[in-house]
């Protein structure tokens, strides 16, 4: 079975895992349309019964009777309409977990077109299972009763109403085919517009400072221009189709009266009485109202069509997590063999053949100029990448065999750019774990040297830290999120450049960090351009062009590389040691 079917499979399981309830819709759908025909019946009754009779007693109990009808009619669409929404919630809560993870490997495939779409997909088919539509769908198989009913008061009748109703869904397939290429292209132009938006919010800082949002403005403005144009050409289109069967279906319930007139008036309308020409109108509108709300809902319906085949594409690219047996947990030892890597989705890799292995308690610098490859390295090994060819190993076994939720919580990585989530400091160094314990935070914060900072800080451990940490300096982010990396005493830690933000303090408070993760013997691997963050390294790995240039202990390495390999100001750098500071 192919990934697509696969996924595709996954929506219909979802869609299916409450097929005792559609039974259950059937049914309810089946007396609430049996009800629908109370209406027509009184009306019946009392043109034809009450009005020659002129029996009072008889309009009370056919009252009477119809109001407890109808109360029955709204307990039943009420609990119907219940059922739909449990159902739908249902659909959303199975589906749930998967659709974050295709958000989430969309993001880590390719940041650039970071989304929460195959979210907003997932919303859109639960808000239309739980809609008008669906209602719509359930009572359609039970319009022919009414058709029938039709039939059996004048063939006339039964032959209008079907003429109506093939009319009308001509007329929905007429709409389709008209409207479905410019509803799509709203909905492309809308993503855009929404996605620049979200942009010029979150980066208001900079486009204010250089004095950029006037260009902005008008980048927005055309692509939010175009948005309206297509979303007001198919409101057009779809107004002009929505009035016509409006209009249509209106002049079918009173044509209709003509109808039963013009067979009285001929005489050949039987029997046919003044209440069967009214109960006739009413029926036949009950009977086409189906397809006329199709219609109306025809936006909706398109929509749901759309968030399904991209909710089921996103699906496919990201399959479900396979269940893999616990390993033990790690004790440091990487190993990288022959690994060629690149961003996911490219074909031509950044890194190309690196090999080398590290033992626990290994302290490694990776150098190299810009778009060596160096943070690469640092995902792939993090297991943030993968790997196109070649392998990484933990402790031997290659990243693929730990469970990624298991491997998460050994491993602490400060990625260049520091971003937190919103929250407290509290919730972003404890990893949002609720059941972390405040000494094991306190730990975290000390060990990255930022407990001082945080308790002076307003609310200390309880401050709000923002979106993406916006309240805070890009020191005090950077900071923070070591601690964030140090959390649990992870046995490898992976740090990006993590003094590229940091002041004289703070990066004596790095070097404190690095110590203190060399000296309880955790692998740690730092991408360095600045050279106080290998001063406690004792091996150095050299990559240029996506090639490893050299890799050994940090004094040979120094000794043998040449300046136009690193920055200037790495290589001027003495060894240390813990001893001498």
């Amino acid at each position: 079975m192919t990934s697509k079917a696969k996924s595709r499979g996954e929506l219909i399981t979802a869609l299916t895992s409450a097929k005792g309830v559609a039974w259950h819709l059937f049914g309810f759908s089946m007396f609430i349309n049996l009800l629908m025909l109370t209406g027509p019946l009184y009306m019946l009754q009392v043109y034809d019964r009450v009005l020659s009779s002129q029996s009072v007693p008889t309009l009370i109990a056919l009252t009477v009777l119809i109001l407890a009808l109808y109360s029955t009619l709204g307990l039943l669409e009420w609990v119907r309409s219940g059922i739909l929404s449990a159902s739908a919630s249902r659909f959303e809560d199975i589906l749930g977990d998967r659709a974050v993870s295709a958000s989430m490997s969309v993001s880590l495939s390719d940041a650039g077109r970071a989304s929460d779409k195959p979210l907003r997909d997932l919303r859109t088919i639960r808000r239309f299972l739980s809609g008008p539509v669906l209602n719509t769908v359930f009572d359609a198989p039970w319009s022919p009763i009414f058709f029938i009913v039709l039939f059996m008061l004048h063939p006339f009748f039964g032959l209008w109403s079907l003429f109506g109703g093939v009319v009308l869904v001509a007329l929905g397939l007429l709409n389709q085919r008209l409207t479905a290429h410019h509803m799509q292209q709203t909905e492309e132009s809308e993503r855009l517009a929404q996605t620049m938006s979200l942009e010029m919010v979150r980066s208001a800082e900079i486009i204010e400072a250089l004095g950029m949002r006037p260009h902005l403005q008008a980048r927005w403005k055309k692509a939010f221009d175009q948005s309206d144009s297509s979303l007001l050409q198919s409101s057009q289109k779809l107004a002009v189709f929505t009035s016509i069967t409006k209009a249509f279906r209106l002049f079918l319930q009173s044509a209709i009266l003509g109808l039963g007139a013009w067979l009285v008036i001929r005489g050949t309308g039987g029997n046919v009485t003044a209440g069967e020409l009214v109960a006739a109108s009413i029926l036949m509108g009950r009977a086409i109202a189906p397809v006329e709300q199709l219609v109306a809902q025809w936006r909706s319906i398109v929509a749901t069509r759309e968030a399904w085949a991209a909710l089921t594409q996103s699906l496919e690219r990201t399959p479900p997590v396979a269940d893999v047996m616990q390993l033990p947990p790690i004790t440091g030892q990487v190993t990288v063999e022959n690994a060629f890597a690149g961003p996911p989705g490219s074909r031509k890799p950044f890194l190309q053949g690196v090999s080398f292995k590290l033992e626990p308690g290994d302290v490694i610098g990776i150098l190299g100029p810009s778009a060596a490859g160096k943070s690469t390295l640092a995902r792939v090994i993090a297991g943030l990448w993968p790997a196109m060819s070649g392998a990484v190993r933990l402790d031997g076994a290659e990243l693929s065999f730990f469970q990624r939720d298991q491997l998460g919580r050994q491993i602490g990585y400060l990625p260049q750019q520091s971003d937190l989530m919103s929250g407290t400091i509290r919730d972003n160094i404890c990893r949002f774990d609720p059941n972390a314990q405040a000494d094991a935070i306190i730990e975290a914060a000390q060990a990255a040297a930022c407990h001082d900072l945080i308790l002076h800080l307003p609310d200390g451990y309880d401050t709000e830290v923002g979106q993406a940490g916006a309240y805070l300096s890009a020191g005090q982010r950077q900071r923070i999120a070591l601690a964030r990396a140090l959390f649990g005493n992870p046995k490898l830690v992976v740090l990006d450049e993590p003094n590229s933000n940091l002041d004289a303090q703070g990066d004596e408070a790095l070097q404190s960090a690095i110590l203190g993760l060399r000296l309880r013997k955790a692998t740690t691997i730092i991408v360095a351009h600045r050279p106080n963050a290998i001063i406690h390294c004792d091996k150095l790995l050299v990559l240029n062009a996506g090639k490893m240039v050299t890799f050994g202990p940090r004094d040979e390495v120094l000794a043998t590389i040449k300046p136009k390999v690193v920055s200037p100001n790495v290589t001027s750098i003495h060894p240390r040691t813990e001893s001498n500071g």
